[in-house]
């Protein structure tokens, strides 16, 4: 079986390790696994990830293009031509089309249809009810129906997903987004632990006594940093052990940074920046806070927080309700509520052991959304449809 995956992304988070994570899968399988995304510096990463074990590597540049005018000639054209070559040049079994966002990779999409491939795509993103041409959307369904089976990564990302291309949502299956957990980590004794927590301070600069809320997602406006920055002033008024350290690269650091200066919380706010030790960090943690406002489906470092039994104080967005009840598994609240995610991280500082019996029922109920069931579901459509339709 040879496998190309493609995604458009010019950046590493949850769903370009997504595609790595199957990529793995696939190379344990025994099958033949190609990969093609944008080259730039910071997929740079991912590109030598993906090449250690043992996935062959080709630039493909189909990041959409700033601005709307001349899309034809800046951007359908160039990306379909781009795609047919990697297709023609790789001559896969089937492809897997990791979507990020409901706009990106049309083109891809439609070429893996014109050549007639066997084609799994993944919307990994779909934040709501997309209104799309008339055009678009019948190319859409077309090649919807050339060889291609869709996954859905939750029951309110397919319920977008089939209100948007119009096409019954019983006929995407859905496959949850499972944790990427490190057995050397969910083995820790006690002991091993307090070491743990003391070492993560002691590189950070903050004292062993100081509790770390984390928090891990791409610094954009739809994973709701902003709200978080503006409620930390009352937080450390009370509570002013606490560090709020930020795992994530993106586009909205100036902004954040510049927030964090002019409320004077640089002592209490730390930027990581990109980091791979990420479960290392999640086991040293005392809290998860996800202000999230969008997800694709359950997200899947709020997974990686319930492996580790790291206490969870999330947004409501999208499928989170689906794995998490409030007060049982973790502490809910409403996007965008910021009075609300005050009150959640209040009552969670204030009440440290009813969080750690939310973070031992949900590591109980992660068994039903397990990296391996995911990777295992997923294979299996792969599968099935360059099989049958072969």
């Amino acid at each position: 079986m040879k496998l190309l995956i493609i995604f458009p992304s010019e950046i590493r988070s949850g769903a370009e390790e997504y595609a790595l994570t199957i990529g793995k899968a696939a190379i344990n399988q025994g099958w033949e696994v190609n990969a093609a995304f944008p080259q730039t510096e910071k997929t740079t990463s991912l590109i030598k990830d993906f090449q250690e074990i043992g996935i062959t590597y080709h630039p493909l540049d189909i990041a959409p293009v700033a601005g709307k005018r001349l899309k034809l000639f800046r951007e359908h054209i160039p990306h379909c031509y781009r795609s047919f070559s990697l297709l023609k040049k790789v001559n896969p079994d089937v492809v897997h089309l990791t979507v990020p966002w409901p706009f990106w990779c049309f083109d891809t999409l439609v070429t893996c249809a014109v050549l007639n491939i066997p084609t799994v795509v993944v919307f990994q993103l779909f934040p709501g009810h997309y209104h799309y041409s008339n055009l678009r959307l019948k190319a859409y369904q077309w090649a919807y129906n050339r060889r291609q089976k869709w996954i859905a990564i939750s029951n309110n990302n397919r319920d977008f997903i089939s209100e948007s291309f119009k096409i019954p949502k019983e006929e995407f299956p859905v496959v949850y987004n499972g944790a990427k957990t490190s057995s050397e980590f969910l083995n820790y004794s006690p002991e091993d632990t307090l070491n743990l927590r003391n070492q993560v301070r002691q590189e950070i600069g903050i004292n062993y006594d100081d509790i770390i809320l984390l928090t891990v997602g791409r610094l954009h406006f739809h994973k709701g940093y902003q709200d978080l920055v503006k409620v930390i002033s009352p937080i450390i008024q009370e509570f002013n052990h606490a560090k709020f350290v930020w795992v994530g690269e993106g586009d909205k650091r100036e902004y954040l940074v510049e927030q964090i200066n002019k409320h004077n919380l640089n002592n209490h706010v730390i930027l990581l920046g990109y980091r791979k030790d990420v479960p290392r960090l999640m086991k040293a943690s005392d809290l998860f806070v996800f202000p999230t406002y969008i997800e694709g489906g359950q997200s899947f470092v709020v997974s990686e927080a319930m492996a580790y039994n790291l206490p969870i104080i999330t947004s409501d967005a999208s499928g989170i309700p689906e794995i998490l009840d409030n007060k049982i598994h973790g502490l809910l609240f409403a996007k965008g509520d910021k009075e609300q995610l005050k009150q959640a991280i209040f009552w969670a500082l204030k009440n440290p052991e009813a969080m750690q019996e939310m973070s031992k029922n949900s590591a109980l109920r992660l068994q039903d959304f397990s990296e391996e069931k995911m990777t295992e579901e997923t294979l299996k459509i792969i599968k099935n449809i360059a099989y049958t339709t072969n």
